[in-house]
């Protein structure tokens, strides 16, 4: 490769910090930061627009570099079955109950699918460009959500009000308000950690920096009161001890993990003496129920259209609550596209998990594990990967892309097994120096 080709050290830690920006922008703008629903559906829509069409001309004048290494599609299948999902998406708009609902949902999704396309195309350029490693997918997410995580400690000593949301008849306060889910929010801060661990120690040695951002993160997920992703950071905390860290860093995990419970307090999970919620989720598992019962068999095949679960706007339970989504990203999918919409994307996440699992790099598949984990608990109880448009199905998008381009094992093993073959060989002709 090219000495010219290749980019400095400065160079390559400016467009690291460039990226991080512009991920946690695209982070900014799921959140409602105004209680004019006008200005926050325009400000939302041009900041991805803006986001999207700045790498799309970064892409271009990348295109036009002499690359000799440009990044292929290897796995196809993983985002070519989403791209399937999302064209059984825009099918359900000619039986949709709610044309504008269902299309307006469509667009915000299909504009995500091109903006992790676009922003996991500009990552893999400058890895490809990049000695030093700064490219790393979890060297990019876990300081963008750091430097969205101080924008709600700011909020909090200015304006309280706005950014604690209060339930249970005003005992309960949640991080998060009305700008953003509070159960979302947590499930952000999950993944953050998860993209800190890897780099929790370096050559042995513990990174100071590294373990107060997971601990300001960690504080904030539990002011987020959200059980699920309590829940999610215990399981990461637990996956990565066992199967990735150290012996030292085994033991300092399992130690914080078992102080998490008690330090959270038996009020986080049990809120007001209400032990019903737990047994329950809040209310979901009667919601559920309900709609299984009295929805599902309505519209079996093709449902309601996508992102529907009712003829109507929301769905009146009669053991549960009234709501406009499943909380369960697979019922979400069943109500809104049917038994075929299920199938397909239980098949994509499927071979995702399959070729995810033959990553040849290792500490790559480590990641992508430890992100993998909390999107899949959330996708239980919240929105999810497959579910209304939130930043949940982002993240899970470069997954799905991160997989598409990186060589898996067999591929590898083929290679070397080549590669020792030409060596041995005793009639190849041998360069000349």
């Amino acid at each position: 490769m090219k000495e010219e080709y290749l980019l400095s050290s400065t160079w390559a830690k400016r467009l690291q910090r460039f990226l991080i920006l512009l991920l946690a922008l695209r982070i900014i703008s799921y959140f409602v930061l105004t209680d004019n629903i006008v200005i926050v559906q325009v400000t939302k829509a041009s900041l991805r627009v803006f986001i999207t069409l700045l790498l799309s001309v970064i892409l271009f004048f990348q295109s036009r570099i002499n690359n000799p290494k440009k990044s292929k599609f290897l796995q196809v299948a993983p985002w070519v079955l989403y791209g399937l999902y999302l064209l059984l998406g825009a099918a359900s708009l000619f039986w949709t109950s709610s044309f504008h609902s269902s299309a307006l949902q469509w667009i915000m999704d299909f504009e995500g699918f091109i903006f992790a396309w676009m922003f996991m195309s500009v990552l893999y350029t400058y890895k490809q460009r990049d000695p030093h490693n700064y490219f790393e997918l979890h060297k990019i997410i876990a300081p963008a959500i750091l430097m969205v995580s101080l924008g709600f400690i700011l909020g909090i000593f200015l304006d309280p009000d706005k950014f604690y949301r209060l339930t249970h008849g005003g005992s309960v306060s949640r991080l998060g308000g009305f700008i953003i889910n509070p159960n979302e929010l947590g499930m952000l801060f999950v993944i953050g950690i998860s993209c800190f661990l890897p780099m929790l120690f370096h050559h042995g040695k513990l990174r100071i920096s590294v373990a107060l951002s997971m601990l300001l993160l960690t504080h904030q997920l539990i002011l987020t009161g959200s059980r699920s992703s309590l829940i999610g950071l215990l399981l990461v905390l637990m996956v990565y001890a066992i199967w990735y860290g150290s012996n030292l860093s085994k033991l300092a995990i399992i130690v914080g993990t078992i102080a998490l419970v008690p330090i959270a307090g038996y009020s986080f999970f049990v809120k007001q003496g209400q032990i019903t919620e737990l047994f329950t989720l809040t209310g979901r598992i009667p919601f559920w129920q309900d709609l299984l019962t009295y929805n599902f068999p309505k519209e079996p095949w093709l449902g309601f259209g996508y992102m529907r679960i009712d003829y109507v706007d929301k769905f009146d339970s009669l053991n549960a609550y009234a709501g406009a989504m499943t909380h369960n990203t697979f019922l979400q999918v069943l109500l809104g596209l049917g038994m075929g919409g299920l199938l397909l994307v239980l098949i994509q996440l499927s071979v995702f998990l399959f070729f995810a699992s033959k990553v040849a790099d290792k500490a790559l598949k480590q990641s992508i594990g430890l992100i993998l984990i909390p999107l899949l608990v959330n996708s239980l109880t919240e929105f999810g990967i497959f579910g209304e448009t939130n930043y949940g199905i982002i993240f899970y998008l470069f997954l799905v892309f991160t997989v598409a381009v990186e060589p898996l094992v067999h591929r590898e093993r083929i290679k070397s097994r080549c590669h020792e073959k030409f060596k041995t060989f005793p009639h190849r002709p041998q360069p000349i120096a």
